[in-house]
């Protein structure tokens, strides 16, 4: 993930967001979506005009950022009806952990008053 949060033109407090879970791990499924329906990354490159160079990156989870339109066409290619058929979030041990409790209270109780605080803190840094 080092060669997402060390993009220049990101604020801080996208990487601070993102590594709250240090042990994340971002990972597209796109390679085994095509297997399922037997066409290889070329044969999906030709199929939504997206360049073959391209969708090896976000194979590799090389992308750093992602083109809705480029998504859209892959889902339809692919007839996928969700992102989580193309893309899930891991973690190791405690993240793990500490990811799904925490996500468990979000749905739950909504945000705690920590994230409140966080949000105020980061309306002040960004001048908002």
């Amino acid at each position: 993930m080092e060669h997402i949060t060390k993009r220049k033109n990101i604020n801080p407090i996208v990487n601070e967001s993102i590594y709250q879970f240090p042990s994340i791990e971002f990972v597209c499924t796109l390679e085994d979506r095509c297997a399922e329906v037997g066409i290889n990354l070329s044969e999906l490159s030709l199929l939504t005009g997206i360049r073959y160079a391209s969708i090896n990156d976000l194979k590799n989870n090389k992308k750093v950022t992602l083109n809705l339109q480029h998504i859209l066409a892959i889902m339809m290619v692919l007839r996928l009806k969700s992102f989580d058929e193309l893309f899930e979030i891991r973690f190791d041990g405690e993240d793990a952990e500490r990811f799904e409790m925490e996500s468990a209270y979000y749905r739950s109780n909504g945000l705690p008053d920590s994230a409140y605080k966080r949000m105020e803190d980061n309306k002040k840094r960004l001048d908002r």
